[in-house]
């Protein structure tokens, strides 16, 4: 009889992006391994306090000063988001490292 051989969990993505209609721009594919839907919260990946008062804060950022028709209300406030999204993911990617990769998408930024 042949030994069955266990494979390791698959990596997490943790996908972050804002979206309309969303409070938190966290997104996650379930796997076989992992199976928690799609959209998620800080609560599932156990993030800080910290960290979740300021991807709410960006989120909230995005949601008053840009227009999917009309774009940005300004470049300072595009650019500021851009900033602080950047600082996000990188925080983002500490805090899950033991257990997920993030994929940082910040699609408003072309428009």
């Amino acid at each position: 009889m042949r030994e069955m051989t266990h494979l390791p969990p698959a990596r997490r993505v943790i996908r972050l992006f804002p979206d309309y209609g969303r409070d938190w721009p966290l997104w996650e594919d379930s796997t076989s391994t992992w199976d928690i839907g799609y959209t998620t919260d800080p609560e599932t990946y156990s993030l800080s306090a910290g960290l979740s008062r300021d991807i709410a804060d960006w989120n909230a950022l995005w949601v008053r000063n840009f227009d999917p028709f009309d774009g940005w209300a300004s470049d300072l406030l595009r650019t500021k988001w851009e900033a602080v999204g950047l600082d996000i993911a990188a925080r983002l990617r500490n805090e899950v490292a033991a257990f997920a990769d993030v994929s940082y998408e910040p699609w408003p930024l072309q428009m």
